[in-house]
């Protein structure tokens, strides 16, 4: 495609107002940064008002052939942020597209634009006193809630699974035409509480994908429940983790387990805590050895791996929930409840310890009291909060867990830090034997590329898990960021060759993510030709509209 010429972004200024758009190099270079290594110069960065005015640029962009990346906040690090997957492309920042349509509380759904951020829909509904809660995830609460979802982005709550709660869209097509899906009269009383519509489903085609511009959508809201509780076991051996994944699986499958759960490793869980302990490094060593990690542990009082999850419902349900749970999971590690009351207690425990720290019997006392070191129970008041579908930042600072510049107390931005961390996620069947093979092959790449193994898994469903993994790097320091992106090139190449495919991808993998496909490329270059001719949105974008290798 050609560059964008002056005229053609004079026409753009036209379209959205000139101080909407930027051109200018240090404005467009704030735009162009990620956690990871990935970094592509855009032409301009433009900021549409509303469904109309994208709808004009897509249109320039066909008439003058030249590519248009649209993101809600552009805050998805790690994969790739606001960059697309070539240099000199027009980015649509969709954050002045902020309304929160409306909010049908009877119904327990709210129709928003892309710009509307996780702090902002949740905040709505709490000033207005309306009982539902949003899910979240525990990235950034400026992060865009129709962003993540058409990402296929995961929560806590029951309602974690943020693209299956999307329902009824409003999307520009690659034509500048506007789209609503569902089949149904423009009037339609059912377009967002009947999600399949009438004839073909198609709002999956939007999903990880680049067929149109998600302008407007329905989001399924939750009744706040009379009661919630977190659960907590710390896993006390880490043999225990494939019987207590099938535990779960268990629990899952017969309904008594009805939100997901994420069982974290040692690793992962220290890097939200503190910055990484490079002191325990033994000579030459780039990741700590299996003594290192046990002293670790036992200074911090963290266990092998940490299963945390929540119950909601009425008090009897959640009480007999509560009593099956501990039932089934307490033979493998100390399993705590956390509730509002618990949380205050928690709270003056936590001020108090704060406070007299420095004093040997009273730390020694409080340890052996709570169970916990200090940094571990500071994070539970942080933690608690997302499971009830609000969002904090507290999670966030795993990404400065290598950082050479600690994490800010609020406002975090690990892309503006220049901090280096990159997610490698894929899916795994839900089984103790599956996880426990995937973890084993994970943890021995890791090493091999110098790296600790850090990882979280997330039930998808009752049947499937997701694996977060996560790869910590000093950016300052060039050879650890080149074995980092190695390590993340042979995780992606070993674990396809075992089966498992990923669960999203960063935009440096486009160019691959579909060659183990190629019939399911061909098709979906198909629909891309029908539809983007010229391919103007996102091309490449999770591999469409990029020849098959």
């Amino acid at each position: 495609m050609a560059r964008v010429e002056e005229k053609v972004l004079q026409e753009i200024r036209e379209i959205v107002g000139t101080e909407h758009v930027l051109t200018d190099e240090t404005d467009v270079k704030k735009y162009s940064k990620d956690t990871s290594e990935w970094s592509k110069m855009p032409a301009a960065i433009v900021f549409p008002a509303n469904s109309g005015e994208v709808a004009q640029i897509v249109k320039l962009a066909n008439r003058y052939k030249f590519p248009i990346w649209p993101f809600g906040k552009g805050k998805n690090w790690s994969y790739g942020a606001s960059m697309g997957l070539e240099a000199g492309a027009v980015i649509l920042m969709l954050d002045r597209m902020n309304r929160i349509v409306e909010v049908n509380e009877e119904l327990a759904y709210a129709v928003i634009e892309p710009g509307v951020t996780q702090r902002q829909l949740r905040q709505h509904l709490e000033d207005n006193n309306i009982k539902l809660w949003t899910d979240c995830t525990d990235s950034t609460p400026e992060g865009s809630v129709l962003g993540n979802a058409m990402e296929r982005g995961i929560g806590y709550t029951p309602y974690w699974d943020h693209f299956g709660q999307l329902c009824g869209m409003e999307v520009v097509l690659p034509s500048g035409e506007i789209l609503r899906t569902g089949g149904g009269p423009e009037n339609s009383r059912t377009a967002n509480v009947y999600k399949w519509g009438t004839g073909p489903y198609i709002e999956g085609l939007f999903a990880q994908a680049n067929f149109g511009i998600v302008t407007k959508a329905g989001i399924w809201l939750m009744p706040e429940p009379e009661k919630f509780v977190m659960f907590l076991l710390d896993l006390e051996k880490e043999e225990y983790l494939p019987a207590v994944i099938d535990t779960l699986r268990r629990l899952s499958l017969n309904r008594i387990l009805l939100s997901n759960f994420h069982l974290t490793n040692d690793v992962l869980f220290l890097s939200a805590m503190q910055p990484y302990p490079y002191e325990r490094l033994a000579d030459g060593q780039t990741y700590l050895s299996a003594k290192a990690m046990a002293s670790v542990r036992e200074k911090y009082l963290i266990s092998p791996w940490l299963l945390s999850g929540g119950i909601y419902g009425t008090r009897k349900q959640v009480r007999l929930q509560l009593k099956l749970l501990k039932q089934h999971l307490k033979p493998y590690g100390r399993f705590d409840l956390l509730d509002d009351a618990r949380l205050k207690i928690v709270g003056k425990i936590t001020r108090f310890w704060r406070r007299y720290k420095d004093f040997p019997m009273i730390n020694s006392i409080l340890r052996s009291v709570t169970r916990a070191s200090l940094e571990k129970i500071e994070g539970l008041p942080a933690v608690y909060p997302i499971f009830k579908g609000i969002p904090g930042e507290y999670v966030l600072r795993i990404a400065y867990f290598k950082s050479q510049t600690p994490a800010p107390t609020e406002n975090l931005d690990p892309a503006r830090d220049g901090t280096g961390f990159v997610w490698f996620s894929c899916i795994v069947p839900l089984t103790g034997s599956e996880i426990d093979k995937l973890k084993k092959l994970c943890t021995e790449i890791f090493h091999k590329h110098g790296f600790d193994f850090a990882c979280t898994f997330v039930m998808i469903n009752p049947r499937c898990a997701l694996t977060l993994q996560a790869i910590f790097y000093d950016k300052t320091n060039a050879d650890e960021a080149k074995r980092a992106q190695a390590l993340r090139k042979e995780l992606a190449t070993v674990l396809l060759e075992q089966g498992y495919q990923q669960y999203r991808t960063t935009v440096a993998y486009y160019d691959e993510i579909l060659n183990c496909t190629p019939e399911f490329q061909k098709l979906a270059n198909k629909i891309k030709q029908a539809i983007d001719p010229l391919n103007v949105i996102s091309p490449g974008r999770y591999g469409i509209g990029l020849p098959h290798k």
